[in-house]
């Protein structure tokens, strides 16, 4: 009889960050640079994902975060911060994992034309993860013949939830020619000081520093048509991910003021993962859809099921003077 406990317990010792399948719509979880690197002052993220929800063991991950322009100095550099909040759930046990996490960012504007940026962040945060073994099996509460679940288990744990600090660091450089062609390039290094997972205050237990790279590029085709190629690498500990993909935005003959386009793209996880991808930007609001289709070794329970997902961002701009500079963007 297989130990389930020990078996989710091994898997959280060495569990992987929370990702989106969106991850250019999810930009503090990627690098903390990203941090003010839109154009406007503040800027709202929302993202969620279910993972999974054919199989027992489901992930429900939701993330927010807001930011924005504190100042733009003389010579056109800005100074932006931005406070991020993520909850993850999985499983019986309901393993949980919460962040709450500040960013902040300097931007370097690198040209007085105002086309090239380099911008450094920075983000420390305060990260709490949990466990409950009401709901798990024990092999000991195996009486022989079947489960008897009023046997008291067997196991005990130094500590069922802890929390600990955390840090990382991160580099982008974004080149704008204007609002339909520009691309964005980062780095960025997570868990720098490597806090202890274990629920039995073992030291061995540590939480490995994340390396992400990522580049996305916006390029004009056509007068209502633009591609936005994407691609980010991540790698921690043994553990290797290259996502990739691709959506066109079509811009709708719309009159008056308002700018609306339609997104629909493809994208892809190694060879594990596939997703389509549709959306709307109103404006400064942006609504995306993705459903991933899993080509795992888990598709024989997932059936090929991957999840949904939803981001929301919306970004304010204060009125600016006619002569004013153009700020680096996002999106």
């Amino acid at each position: 009889m297989a130990l389930c406990a020990m078996m989710l317990l091994c898997g959280l010792t060495h569990a992987q960050d929370i990702h989106f399948s969106q991850f250019n719509f999810s930009p503090l979880n990627q690098n903390p640079a990203n941090t003010n690197l839109f154009d406007g002052d503040y800027r709202f993220v929302a993202n969620y994902k279910n993972q999974w929800p054919s199989v027992p063991v489901r992930f429900n991950t939701f993330s927010v975060s807001a930011e924005m322009n504190f100042a733009t100095l003389s010579n056109n550099d800005r100074i932006g911060g931005g406070l991020l909040f993520y909850f993850d759930r999985a499983g019986d046990s309901k393993f949980q994992a919460l962040n709450t996490s500040f960013a902040f960012s300097y931007i370097k504007s690198l040209d007085k034309n105002l086309h090239h940026f380099l911008s450094g962040g920075f983000q420390l945060g305060l990260m709490h993860r949990s466990f409950s073994f009401d709901k798990l099996y024990f092999d000991n509460q195996w009486n022989g013949d079947v489960y008897d679940p009023t046997i008291a288990i067997d196991e005990s744990f130094a500590r069922t939830r802890y929390s600990f600090f955390d840090m990382g660091t991160g580099l982008a450089y974004n080149w704008r020619k204007n609002d339909r062609t520009n691309i964005t390039v980062g780095f960025s290094a997570m868990h720098l000081t490597q806090p202890n997972q274990s629920f039995y205050n073992s030291k061995s237990v540590k939480l490995n520093p994340r390396f992400t790279a990522h580049t996305r590029a916006q390029v004009k085709v056509a007068r209502r048509l633009d591609v936005v190629p994407e691609i980010m690498f991540q790698t921690q500990d043994v553990k290797h991910e290259t996502v990739y993909g691709a959506h066109t935005k079509y811009y709708l003959p719309v009159g008056g003021a308002h700018t609306i386009a339609l997104n629909t793209g493809l994208y892809g996880r190694s060879a594990e993962a596939g997703w389509l991808f549709a959306g709307m930007d109103y404006d400064n609001l942006q609504v995306n859809l993705s459903y991933d289709v899993n080509f795992s070794k888990l598709r024989a329970a997932s059936r090929y099921n991957g999840g949904f997902e939803v981001s929301v961002i919306y970004i304010l701009a204060k009125v600016k003077k006619i002569n004013g500079p153009l700020c680096p963007t996002f999106l």
